[in-house]
Order: structure tokens, then C-alpha cells, then sequence
């Protein structure tokens, strides 16, 4: 088993490295010093398609989460949150992939490859601060939806 990156992935992480050292790096110390969210670097990944690598062919991905694990890993040597843009884009994709019916794979799994819409999680509570075993919300089948209570 050889544990060597494909040219595929090489070719993404000479990408991520190149683009990590020119147009991230520089900004990095600003977007910690000013907590304020880093839309340009949200529109660069948009731009460079990297929010589709993990996702299957269909999607425009490569379907491969070590070609994901790579782009992150380059990114987060430079600058942990646009690294964390990527992380943050792809848990609603995993949950939908692995999770979601048909019809919602269709209906959001294109518009979170291609960065039109965000991804998001929310983890945080009153009671539990971040700690997701301490989740409190829950979702209860009432007919054909769910009714969800909790705070967030």
C-alpha cells in the first residue's frame, strides 16, 4: 500500500501552498487581531473552487477527504481561519451526503460546492458552551416535519 499523495493531490496542495503564501499569508494577522469574518478569503475559495474538493465527481469534486485534508493542512499553516472556512463549508456537505434524502442532496449539495451557500454548524448552547455531549435541542418527528426546541 503505497502512502504517497497522487498527482492529483500534489497538484492541490502545490495549489493551496502557492495561493497560501501570496494572497493569505499577508492577511492573516489581521483577520485574528480583528475577529471580523474574512469575506475575502471566503470569495477567494469560492473563486479557486476549493470549496468542491471533497465533494463526489457530480459536484465538480474529487471526492477524496485527503485531497480536503491537504487544502486544509496547507491553508492552516498560514492562516487557521480561512483553513476553518473550508472545515466549516464541508460539515453541512458530509451530514447531507451521508444523511439527507435524494431531493436535499439535489437541492443544496451544488449551491455548498460551488460556495452560493454557506455552510454552518451550530454547536454552541447556554448549559454546554461547545461541548456537543452536553446538546440540550432536540428535533421531534411531529407529522411530516420536525419540531425542534432547544436555544442555540
Amino acid at each position: 500500500m503505497s502512502y504517497a499523495l497522487t498527482d492529483e493531490q500534489l497538484e492541490i496542495q502545490a495549489l493551496v501552498r502557492r495561493v497560501a503564501r501570496e494572497r493569505v499569508a499577508q492577511r492573516a494577522d489581521e483577520i485574528d487581531r480583528t475577529a471580523e469574518y474574512p469575506q475575502d478569503m471566503y470569495d477567494l475559495l469560492r473563486e479557486l473552487g476549493l470549496f468542491t474538493v471533497p465533494f463526489p465527481a457530480e459536484y465538480g469534486g474529487t471526492g477524496s477527504m485527503l485531497s480536503a485534508a491537504v487544502a486544509v493542512e496547507e491553508f492552516g499553516r498560514v492562516c487557521y481561519n480561512t483553513a476553518y472556512l473550508l472545515l466549516v463549508q464541508w460539515l453541512p456537505f458530509s451530514a447531507i451526503l451521508a444523511g439527507g434524502s435524494l431531493e436535499q442532496q439535489r437541492r443544496f449539495l451544488p449551491g455548498l460546492a460551488s460556495g452560493a451557500l454557506r455552510g454552518a454548524f451550530s454547536t454552541t448552547e447556554p448549559q454546554s458552551g461547545s461541548d456537543v455531549s452536553g446538546i440540550r435541542t432536540r428535533a421531534r418527528k411531529v407529522d411530516d416535519s420536525y419540531r425542534i426546541t432547544g436555544s442555540k
